[in-house]
């Protein structure tokens, strides 16, 4: 018997939430999916709703009488739209959903972070989850934002707030840089569903990644356990073809975590980068 009633998820018609939309079926009497786009998948007993959530009044409707929700809306990448449009979805309706769940009485909150705002620890360091923040770009600073409410949401109100640090999410990996960083389609699924199902918590950060033996986001054993997450994936099955799709040695894309979102627009001195 699900302890939820109401579970919501925003950015519903997204890449990840078209994804793990069937795995949180039965996590929660009710099921309510929104997107600023329109969810036409859904199935009969399940709620849709539309709008933008940093439009004043949005973010309220969404999250009345829900319990627990799942925080995916955004600009999903460095590339998806201007600065401008990375403030208004990542930070202005991130802080609206943040503040309407508290004022709703939403008792937990998982939040879709991700690896870019590690991006410029050096590539060859295990980085966990209590090193600095050092975001790739624009993206992943709006993400130590969301994460950094998150924090304060926890402490201040009392609300369970897991933030999933997603990877590389896809089928199969791309490059040779995902051979450490994916996650697959089904190891998602699992995670979002086990972050719903979880006993209470109070404040937890988890990488998003399968479980890839080149894998050098982590440092999170507790985190996992408190989900009661393992997954199950390896990246290296696809390491054959994918070993020579990787930045020129020496490159900024090469040097640290974030890749080629480093190299956007870089302008700096790598080697003063420690």
């Amino acid at each position: 018997m699900p302890h939820w009633n109401r579970l919501l998820v925003t950015g519903a018609a997204g890449e990840i939430g078209s994804v793990i939309r069937p795995a949180l079926r039965g996590a929660a009497k009710h099921c309510r999916w929104h997107d600023i786009r329109p969810v036409t998948d859904a199935a009969a007993a399940e709620e849709v709703m539309q709008g933008d959530l940093a439009e004043p009044g949005v973010a309220l409707a969404a999250t009345r009488d829900v319990d627990c929700l799942i925080h995916l809306a955004g600009i999903p990448r460095e590339t998806g739209g201007t600065v401008e449009d990375i403030l208004r979805a990542n930070v202005i309706a991130c802080h609206a959903v943040f503040e309407a769940a508290r004022q709703n009485g939403v008792k937990r909150f998982v939040f879709a972070s991700s690896n870019h705002t590690i991006g410029f620890h050096p590539a060859d360091a295990l980085v966990g989850t209590e090193e600095r923040p050092r975001p790739s770009g624009q993206y992943g600073a709006s993400k130590v934002w969301g994460e950094a409410l998150g924090r304060l949401y926890a402490d201040k109100h009392g609300i369970e707030v897991a933030c999933m640090r997603i990877g590389a999410f896809r089928a199969r990996p791309g490059n040779a840089r995902e051979l450490g960083g994916w996650i697959s389609h089904g190891d998602m699924a699992s995670l979002a569903r086990a972050a719903v199902d979880a006993a209470p918590f109070h404040f937890l950060v988890v990488y998003g990644v399968s479980a890839n033996r080149r894998a050098l986001w982590g440092k999170d054993e507790a985190a996992r356990a408190a989900l009661g997450w393992w997954p199950k994936d390896d990246a290296e099955a696809y390491a054959a073809e994918l070993e020579d799709k990787r930045p020129p040695a020496g490159s900024v894309a090469a040097r640290f975590h974030g890749g080629v979102v480093c190299e956007y627009g870089f302008s700096g001195d790598p080697d003063r980068i420690r």
